[in-house]
């Protein structure tokens, strides 16, 4: 083992390796003694602006709540962070190295395991259970890692003026994944996609009820035609990394689906309304308070499969679209109507307003035990929207077990 140790840390270092080698060893048992942590991370941690997120805010509140006392390093090694703003509020919490010559000076470190953290091992799963979903529910109602300061808030909401919404009104934020922001390998994960069209009878509610809408995302999204109470900020000169966190960050909640943007509303103790979530083992949120409804699927015939079956099969774990392609599976975009009662229902219970009768627990009962601990949503303690899951109870398996385990509640 050592051995092997030697020569990586050989290749790392150069022809001189084994010179330095003895001087690392060194200082990394020093470093690991005064908690020291060099962050192991996979390139999309600092490129992907949802794992930037959801990562980080894992690994934190895990150690944490494990009450292990830590100074994280991260090395950002060359790479364009996906949202400087959001790097900017995680420097609370972790060194951030940013020159190219101390990133080469420390890399090495990245070899010793007793100074190394390895991130992927928290947030990770392809196939199995995310720990993830486990950590934010152990987390519960504690108070979020991060907040705006008061200079970032009096900021943002001077742009909000300038867009016409007066003081005091409220928004919600809407953002539906498409396949412009990364086209290179949109092809793989392209059944996670929906149409903006399809929430928009859901942001003429919200503006009806009072509130407006800002569309996020970037600027190879869908135009928005003009409309009273909302803007198109996606595709807005205003669009900028900070004004990306104060949006997220400041809405009444975030209308999305399963683009990891709902993630910066979460961290930032924001709530999110999810449509057209999928696969469907990943039909719940990251987040508690969070309400989601997956995708019908159908197979090659054009039946939609219970959500029993649909559970219960292999594909509840696919993560490409030609896995669901080679089986003649399809995927069905949630109707506009559900998702207008998805954001009723979330503006319903941050106003007090909601009540769940008996028939609507039940029937969160029966989709939850059809859950099993190889979905990657397993640990969850989010829940389907009450309305949905009154409009397909057919879908439901009439006899689903009511086992107890670790979903959440």
């Amino acid at each position: 083992m050592n051995g092997d140790r030697t020569g990586l840390t050989e290749q790392k270092l150069g022809r001189h390796g084994l010179f330095f080698y003895p001087i690392y060893a060194l200082l990394a048992r020093i470093l690991s003694r005064l908690g020291y942590r060099f962050l192991h991370t996979h390139i999309w941690l600092i490129e992907d602006f949802g794992q930037l997120a959801m990562d980080l805010d894992v690994y934190l509140k895990r150690q944490i709540l494990s009450g292990r006392k830590v100074k994280p390093i991260l090395l950002v090694d060359g790479r364009t962070p996906a949202n400087e703003a959001l790097l900017a509020h995680w420097t609370r919490y972790i060194h951030v190295v940013r020159s190219r010559a101390m990133n080469f000076l420390l890399r090495p470190f990245l070899l010793f395991p007793e100074v190394v953290d390895v991130i992927p091992a928290y947030s990770i799963a392809h196939g199995g259970a995310s720990h993830n979903h486990e950590i934010q529910r152990i987390w519960g109602n504690r108070p979020p890692l991060l907040q705006l300061s008061e200079a970032e808030i009096a900021k943002g909401e001077e742009q909000l003026r300038a867009w016409g919404m007066p003081e005091g009104a409220w928004f919600v934020c809407v953002h539906s994944r498409e396949g412009g922001f990364k086209p290179v390998h949109d092809w793989a994960h392209s059944f996670r996609n929906s149409r903006i069209d399809g929430y928009k009878e859901a942001m003429r509610e919200i503006v009806a009820r009072g509130g407006w809408c800002i569309r996020v995302g970037d600027a190879t999204m869908e135009p928005l035609a003009p409309a009273p109470g909302i803007v198109d900020y996606a595709r807005s000169p205003a669009k900028s990394a900070w004004m990306d966190i104060f949006l997220l960050a400041r809405c009444r909640f975030l209308l999305g689906n399963t683009s990891g943007v709902f993630v910066i509303s979460g961290i930032f103790d924001k709530r999110s309304a999810l449509a057209n979530m999928a696969p469907i083992g990943a039909a719940y949120s990251l987040f508690p308070g969070d309400i989601t409804i997956p995708k019908l699927l159908q197979d090659a015939s054009g039946r939609t499969l219970s959500f029993g079956e649909a559970l219960a099969d292999i594909s509840s774990e696919y993560y490409l679209t030609t896995e669901f392609a080679e089986r003649g599976l399809r995927h069905i975009d949630n109707t506009p109507q559900e998702i207008v009662e998805l954001g009723v229902e979330m503006m319903d219970r941050l106003e007090g307003k909601f009540v769940e009768d008996p028939e609507d627990a039940e029937l969160q009962a029966r989709f939850r035990a059809l859950m099993r601990p190889e979905h990657y949503s397993w640990h969850s303690a989010g829940r389907i929207g009450a309305a949905f899951l009154r409009r397909h109870r057919h879908l439901l398996d009439a006899l689903a077990p009511l086992e107890k385990g670790d979903h959440g509640s």
